[in-house]
């Protein structure tokens, strides 16, 4: 009996035992769990906190950015004011005598194209002293000026006035005035005998035993210079341009002797207007009313004036 009894107590006191420490373990599982749900909680929050905060800076940034945007914004706004506010003084103090003497001979033109019922006043739109900007090679933004823009349903015309006091021999060359070879020689000694020069006779002293030989860079460039920017412009709403250039000279007199077709070199307001003439006359349409209107809206939009 006492076997018995012994052995009964150690097993109560080993299943006690044993309940104790499930007891312990469930403790420490709950306990475990408990924390675990805490855990979640805190990293939940803490997500929802970072989000809140990247929120916040994004915004941050974003506002930042559009500051700094309207900063450069109206930066470059201010100077591209004082820019055509520089340009309009220029241009104001820009135009020549000879200039205005060309626009008048072209306004003459077209009021007798339009008596004589050739062309409608809105087929000829007369634009001058243009300034505009354009892209140079190296990305710069340049600008450019074209004396006067004629607007026909023939084409575009750009024309460059060029005023001398004196005789000017146009276009000239070793090749093709051979009995100027000699001035040639001793003002552009080292250029080819095909390049073509412009020299004009004057008599400064008004002696007339004396006579000045003064030589010029080729006129041609200018207005060569503007077909191109012009054309850079027109291109990306016309889809045809047809734009001829022209040199119209006042001088006392004027020899062409240039071997190039283009551009086309006047000195009187009969001869050109003949050559309008031979435009309408001898040429298809190549622009509508609608296209001459927006191309002189283009103009003047983007003229820096």
């Amino acid at each position: 009996m006492d076997i018995l009894y012994k052995f009964m107590d150690n097993k109560i006191l080993l299943l006690t035992t044993i309940v104790v420490l499930i007891v312990i373990v469930l403790g420490v599982l709950l306990i475990l769990k408990k924390k675990n749900k805490n855990y979640d909680q805190m990293f939940e929050e803490f997500q929802m906190e970072a989000v809140e905060n990247l929120s916040k800076v994004e915004k941050d940034l974003k506002q930042e950015k559009e500051q700094l945007v309207n900063q450069v914004k109206e930066g470059y706004e201010s100077k591209i004011s004082d820019f055509k506010e520089y340009v309009r003084t220029v241009e104001k103090i820009s135009r020549t005598t000879s200039e205005v003497n060309t626009h008048n001979i072209l306004t003459e033109i077209k009021e007798k194209l339009v008596l004589e019922g050739t062309i409608q006043p809105f087929q000829m739109m007369i634009l001058d002293n243009v300034f505009f900007p354009f892209k140079k090679a190296n990305g710069e933004i340049g600008t450019t000026k074209i004396d006067h823009i004629v607007l026909m349903k023939t084409g575009i015309y750009i024309i460059d006035t060029n005023e001398f006091h004196g005789d000017i021999l146009y276009g000239i060359s070793k090749e093709n005035t051979k009995q100027f070879s000699f001035i040639l020689d001793n003002l552009f000694p080292s250029e080819d005998d095909e390049t073509e020069k412009t020299i004009v006779f004057v008599n400064k002293n008004k002696d007339p035993k004396e006579l000045n030989v003064i030589s010029f860079d080729d006129p041609s460039k200018q207005v060569m210079s503007g077909v191109d920017n012009l054309n850079q412009l027109l291109e990306k709403h016309i889809q045809y341009n047809s734009i001829t250039p022209i040199l119209y000279f006042h001088a006392n007199k004027l020899i062409n002797y240039s071997q190039n077709k283009i551009p086309y070199v006047f000195d009187d307001k009969q001869t050109l207007y003949k050559f309008f003439m031979r435009q309408l006359d001898g040429y298809n349409d190549v622009h509508s009313e609608d296209e001459l209107e927006k191309m002189k809206n283009i103009i003047e939009n983007v003229s820096i004036n």
